[in-house]
């Protein structure tokens, strides 16, 4: 039991310092004016990607959105986006998520990535981007 302890410890503390598989960049939108803010947890994806411009509108009380994402790399992409909606105090709307969307991303490529609130409620969002590996994975008994 004495032992117990510090291998659990140490082993939360490995896993704290692991690269998470969810990694990437994001945008934010940050006030009802729509500025933007950039997050990059990947800085080698954080290099090869920008976010170049993003656009609001309201349609039928939703508000409907398009994020341009520009390669700054060579080579393709395999890529995965996700939005994420608020609602006015900032909570994550329950029950709307919207799934991972796979992205192929050519080089030195722009693509629009379109997103639509799921509800009225919903005021800000942001957008994960993050990596697919492209390895094969092997899992052991």
């Amino acid at each position: 039991m004495k032992y117990l302890v510090p291998l659990l410890t140490v082993c939360l503390l490995a896993a704290c310092t692991s690269r998470p598989t969810t990694s990437g960049i994001s945008v934010e939108q940050a006030s009802a004016q729509y500025q933007q803010q950039l997050k990059v947890d990947n800085p080698a994806l954080g290099k090869k990607l920008a976010i170049s411009d993003v656009k609001t509108r309201q349609t039928n009380q939703l508000t409907d959105v398009v994020v341009t994402l520009s390669s700054q790399y060579k080579k393709s992409q395999y890529l995965q986006y996700q939005f994420t909606w608020y609602d006015g105090d900032g909570f994550v709307i329950k029950g709307n998520h919207s799934p991972w969307q796979s992205l192929t991303l050519f080089g030195f490529a722009n693509v629009q990535l379109p997103g639509l609130a799921p509800t009225s409620d919903a005021v800000t969002f942001s957008l994960a981007v993050r990596e697919v590996s492209t390895q094969a994975q092997e899992f052991k008994d």
